[in-house]
């Protein structure tokens, strides 16, 4: 459910991908800083958005680095740290350790159950450290479970879960934008389980796991209408908030870059 709100790169110009992979490396960095190498296997480019999007609406002090890394031996690269990276490891924790357990779940995946029990003490930090939002993640991650288990047929329960549950991350510290964090959250949250669950719909039916679209007979252009309008939503949100750093990299992720996996599995449905 990873990898889905990345950025175009081909839209980008060069200083904005360095600055994209500033904030990916700094995210694997604190990663590895604050919780060990193995809890780097986690890193994804939609928690690099969380990082990028926070910064850009805080404007925290922030601290550019160079170092080579296990990734990249040979030569240094640039990184950022700041205070919104590490909190989007923090929240790289709780939900690749709550994958891996639903993977061990769904699939008796071992290598998930063993990498989940390597994250074990790392959660426990993280929930210490930030309980209001594990609380939530836990109760989401939980509806979502029986959700699956019952096979509900509505395209929206599973995902108004996972909405809640990203709408929760997003909001680092309550203040006065918590409404917009809560529905930028909300709805990306939605597009993603919706665009997950698309993209894995003929694999889904094929092994015969839940899915919210199998009992459904929707089109592509149905689905993709549907989820365009989710986009539209966060998209409201997005624009009410007062970003100006990196904000044409977020813009390009939200608008463009979203549709990136999407768009490469449909195209791929469309050739079988």
């Amino acid at each position: 459910m990873f990898g889905i709100i990345q950025a175009n790169l081909s839209d980008l110009t060069e200083e904005e991908k360095e600055r994209y992979r500033a904030f990916y490396c700094g995210l694997c960095h604190a990663l590895g800083e604050r919780y060990g190498f193995w809890s780097r296997l986690g890193l994804s480019y939609d928690l690099t958005f969380l990082a990028i999007f926070l910064s850009s609406l805080y404007e925290p002090e922030e601290t550019s680095k160079t170092a080579r890394c296990a990734v990249h031996p040979c030569k240094k690269h640039d990184y950022l740290s700041g205070k919104y990276i590490e909190y989007a490891a923090d929240m790289t924790i709780a939900l690749t350790y709550f994958k891996c357990l639903d993977d061990w779940n769904d699939d008796r995946n071992i290598s998930r159950k063993c990498y989940a029990a390597l994250l074990k003490k790392a959660y426990e930090e993280v929930r210490t450290a930030r309980k209001d939002q594990c609380l939530i993640i836990e109760k989401e991650l939980n509806e979502i479970s029986e959700i699956e288990k019952s096979c509900l047929a509505s395209p929206d329960a599973a995902a108004n879960s996972f909405g809640r549950l990203m709408a929760a991350i997003f909001v680092a510290e309550p203040d006065h934008w918590t409404p917009y964090l809560q529905k930028l959250g909300y709805h990306i949250g939605k597009y993603i389980y919706l665009a997950d669950a698309a993209i894995d719909l003929r694999y889904d039916r094929k092994k015969g796991s839940y899915n919210p679209f199998s009992t459904f007979s929707l089109s592509q252009e149905e689905i993709r209408s549907m989820l365009k309008n989710i986009l539209g939503e966060a998209a409201e949100a997005f624009e009410s908030l007062p970003l100006v750093q990196d904000a044409n990299i977020l813009r390009n992720i939200l608008y463009s870059g979203v549709w990136i996996k999407y768009n490469r599995q449909m195209q791929a449905e469309r050739k079988k």
